[in-house]
């Protein structure tokens, strides 16, 4: 009440008089009662909130934002309180018009999945994802030309917008999803080799060529007439476009969302539940917590006891958890993940879900046992020689070593080594986080505007391309928050510990929220 009737002379009879309001203008008398006040809205009514909180869109594009024209002056607290509601609710409004848009894809119902698109558009401009989806829409109506075109306007927008250019993923959605197979071979045939092929040179760390392997494995495939083959081929395909290549997550998502219909299909479920939780790992990534959350509940009812796939979807189950501030629970998830990872002898999972784990117990300030998991992945990952992965355990092996009272300038020299790494990887979501640990050798040091630097530098770095991971874009802007106010730049502080706000909001990261609104309570009145 405090919130809303705080210059009221009378809260008491404001409140009263605003919840006679709403039971007048919902036509419902009996709601909006009792102490403490409950909705009592009953189950004849719709809330279009509600219903997008869970991923539900039939056919009505929502429109606005919420509570769009509220303003409410002289209640910190009311506002602090909309400012967050406003970007969780737009992130559930843009997850579901995702969803719907990939759905739509799959069953090839182009003009719905325009419909979507431009919607996504729309909504969210500045974000190079849905441009991706709309284009990849025109191109699947078998209108290629208006696809370039629509590239085009998207690009020239960008440029004039924002003064950046998008990813190459925004002209390659205008291309087929697959490749031409090769000639004088059967389908079938063809589509396991390559298959096989193109699966050997994503290991060996030539994604490039493992992906064309793959889009030739896909449309041998298709030509086959083998559904389950198709599904196989094209799950795989899916997974290399998210996990090889920087800004192909949506092209990726929409051959997975494919992949799961035809494995349902053809009665593969073992198929459909890994393209299922290769969707909710692209999810997970870009901060949509009930989506992924839908899309691995599904994928572990349809596992069939394959250990492999049930350490990956625990670990991704346990990433969404800590990711969405549910800290204890994803902890105990990680170590849960990590005994199916050894039970199924898949290495580079076991190290995956270490070097993530480490993260979590970090954050719940169980330092020491952060820094033994991130040991034993970055153990894991040389001896697997898995370069890609090795800067996230050695970046939290660097913060649990900096918690336990080590040099800032001996974990430095590490974690220089970590983030020269990383620029060899081109890895942005990497090289941000190594930055930000160097940053903060030179906070804990005593070198506020040098960390300040630092931070700032890793923000771009992370940012500079769509599909980098939200949770890490965030954790580098409450760090860069939290040097800008050790500098004594308090405008800065304000300016970025708001952006970390929306960020966290909008990703449903409530552990980051909670640091970000505590950064913000801390910090003195700005005055623009």
């Amino acid at each position: 009440m405090d919130e809303l009737f705080s210059d009221a002379d009378d809260p008491m009879g404001a409140l009263r008089w605003t919840l006679a309001e709403l039971r007048r203008k919902t036509g419902l008398a009996e709601a909006f009662r009792g102490n403490p006040v409950s909705h009592g809205l009953g189950p004849d009514t719709a809330v279009d909130v509600a219903e997008l909180s869970r991923g539900v869109l039939e056919t009505e594009i929502p429109e606005g934002h919420f509570l769009e024209g509220i303003d409410v002056k002289g209640s910190p607290g009311f506002e602090s309180w909309l400012l967050v509601e406003r970007q969780r609710v737009d992130s559930e409004v843009l997850s579901a018009l995702r969803q719907a848009a990939l759905r739509a894809l799959s069953a090839r119902q182009s003009a719905r999945a325009v419909e979507l698109s431009r919607a996504m558009v729309a909504r969210a401009p500045f974000e190079e994802g849905p441009h991706i989806l709309l284009v990849k829409a025109l191109a699947s109506s078998g209108d290629v030309d208006a696809a370039l075109r629509q590239a085009d306007v998207s690009e020239a927008m960008f440029a004039a917008e924002l003064g950046t250019r998008p990813t190459a993923a925004l002209r390659a959605a205008a291309r087929p999803a697959v490749a031409a197979p090769v000639p004088g071979v059967s389908a079938r045939a063809s589509a396991q080799s390559l298959c096989e092929a193109g699966l050997a040179a994503l290991s060996a760390g030539a994604a490039d060529a493992g992906i064309e392997c793959l889009r030739g494995a896909s449309a041998a495939a298709e030509l086959s007439g083998d559904k389950e083959l198709l599904s196989r081929c094209l799950t795989e395909l899916g997974a290399a476009l998210v996990h090889s290549i920087r800004g192909y997550d949506d092209e990726g998502s929409i051959i997975l969302a494919a992949a799961v219909d035809l494995a349902s299909a053809a009665g593969a479920e073992p198929v459909a539940a890994k393209a299922l939780s290769e969707l909710a790992y692209v999810d997970i990534l870009a901060g949509r917590r009930a989506s992924a959350a839908g899309y691995l509940e599904t994928a572990r009812g349809l596992a069939t006891g394959d250990p492999s796939l049930d350490a990956a979807i625990a670990g991704f189950e346990a990433m969404n958890l800590s990711d969405w501030g549910k800290l204890e629970a994803g902890a105990d998830q990680f170590a849960a993940a990590v005994e199916l990872s050894r039970s199924a002898g898949a290495v580079r999972r076991e190290a995956w879900n270490l070097g993530l784990g480490a993260r979590s117990l970090f954050l719940l300030g169980r330092v020491d046992e952060a820094g033994e998991w991130a040991r034993q992945s970055c153990e894991l990952a040389r001896r697997e020689r898995w370069t890609a992965f090795r800067p996230w355990p050695e970046a939290w092996l660097a913060h649990a070593r900096l918690s336990d009272g080590e040099r800032p300038g001996v974990v430095r020299e590490q974690a220089e080594a970590t983030f020269a790494l990383a620029r060899q990887l081109q890895d942005p979501c990497w090289e941000g986080l190594a930055a930000k640990t160097i940053g903060l050798t030179h906070l804990l040091e005593g070198n506020a505007d040098t960390a300040l630097e630092w931070m700032k530098n890793a923000g771009i770095l992370c940012s500079r391309v769509t599909d980098s991971y939200a949770w890490v874009q965030v954790e580098i802007l409450l760090a860069e928050a939290s040097a800008a106010l050790e500098s004594g730049d308090t405008v800065r502080a304000d300016a970025v510990a708001r952006q970390a706000v929306a960020g966290a909001a909008r990703g449903s990261m409530d552990d980051l929220l909670d640091r970000a609104m505590g950064l913000l309570a801390s910090l003195p009145t700005v005055r623009s």
